[in-house]
């Protein structure tokens, strides 16, 4: 006699029946999930934070009353021409140079306090800290720097300037140490931009100088000249307007030396200002609790996808018996070939392991 089909209230029941299967599955998910958390390592996270200086962009004289007038006030805020502000100093700039090959290079070739020496002396590379293994130092570094990138975080504030670093690692001093030396290679890295573009500016301003000097001379000189040659030049129409073209030319190259020579002692005094662009605010520690594997969430998560694994188990086998029932032919072909590979995997796995021991 050929059996009813199977109804969604039949494959329940018969799934509610088979609740062992279903404990013993997720009790088995949820002691992988254990046994995982205590064999993959742990993650500390550090995290440091700083603010950024505020530095914005000089406007020429006339582009600034021109932007301090009433009616174009509002659109020039809009349009960001009275906030100016030198990228270099944005938070953004900031979280893109965090994350920037170069400055992880530099990142991961220092050495840190080795935490797996009881040794305090003892140090290591991150290439090292990490496992990294690989013939070419080279590629070791670069395998290092994509780890390190994934397991650090920069986020950023654009209305306070406040950027906060977070590291992931292995050991808690270790993510300290990390997040601490990233942010002193940024401040590395600002002293160094700093300095040289002062001294490029202080060149360039310097050259300047000179030039203006001698310009504002040659016209003093050209003034001096039309004096002494044109006793009575006030008599003579052609000979004032001379003299107004020379007096001219000696006050605008005497502007411009002043203009130049302020901006020149500016850069000096920027080229040796030792004023940090960046103010820590909260040094990275040690964190005292990891902050992966959280073993209750891990266990919970498992048990519920055990649940679930073991219903579509559970279900899966009632499926099964029932078409089984209605096609005793087909499933008896289909048990006696899962138990012929059965019988051909156990005789052909000890026959391969024995040739292997000869072979050595």
């Amino acid at each position: 006699m050929e059996s009813a089909p199977l109804t969604f209230a039949a494959l329940a029941a018969a799934t509610v029946t088979r609740w062992r299967t279903v404990l013993v599955v997720a009790t088995g998910v949820v002691l992988l999930a254990m046994v995982l958390t205590f064999v993959l390592p742990p993650s500390y996270r550090a995290t440091t934070s700083f603010v950024t200086a505020d530095a914005s962009i000089e406007l020429p004289q006339s582009l600034s009353q021109l932007v301090n007038q009433p009616g174009l006030s509002g659109l020039a805020g809009q349009l960001g021409i009275g906030t100016s502000r030198d990228p270099s100093y944005s938070p953004a700039f900031y979280d893109k140079l965090l994350l920037s090959r170069e400055l992880l290079t530099r990142l991961v070739e220092s050495r840190f306090a080795d935490p797996r020496s009881a040794n305090p002396s003892d140090s290591a590379n991150l290439v090292q800290l990490f496992g990294i293994k690989s013939d070419d130092s080279l590629r070791a570094v670069e395998l290092t720097v994509r780890r390190l990138r994934r397991r650090a975080r920069v986020t950023f504030d654009p209305q306070t300037s406040f950027v906060s670093v977070q590291v992931d690692a292995r050991w808690p001093t270790l993510a300290a140490d990390i997040a601490n030396y990233a942010v002193g290679l940024v401040s590395a890295f600002n002293k160094e931009q700093r300095l040289s573009r002062a001294k490029a500016k202080r060149e360039f301003l310097e050259s300047r100088v000179e030039a203006a000097q001698s310009e504002l001379r040659a016209a003093e000189n050209a003034q001096r000249a039309f004096y002494e040659g044109n006793r009575q030049w006030r008599e003579s129409p052609a000979l004032s307007i001379e003299e107004g073209r020379l007096r001219r030319q000696v006050e605008t190259a005497s502007t411009l030396y002043l203009l130049l020579r302020q901006q020149y002692e500016g850069a000096r005094l920027d080229e040796v200002n030792t004023t940090p662009l960046i103010t820590i605010v909260d040094r990275a520690i040690p964190p005292r609790r990891r902050e992966w594997p959280h073993r209750a969430f891990i266990a919970v998560t498992a048990g519920l996808l055990g649940v679930v694994l073991g219903v579509l188990w559970a279900g899966t086998r009632a499926l099964f018996a029932s078409w089984a029932e209605r096609n005793p032919r087909e499933a008896g072909l289909l048990r006696s070939a899962a138990t012929r590979m059965a019988t051909e995997v156990r005789h052909t796995l000890p026959t391969r392991h024995s040739g292997i021991g000869r072979d050595r």
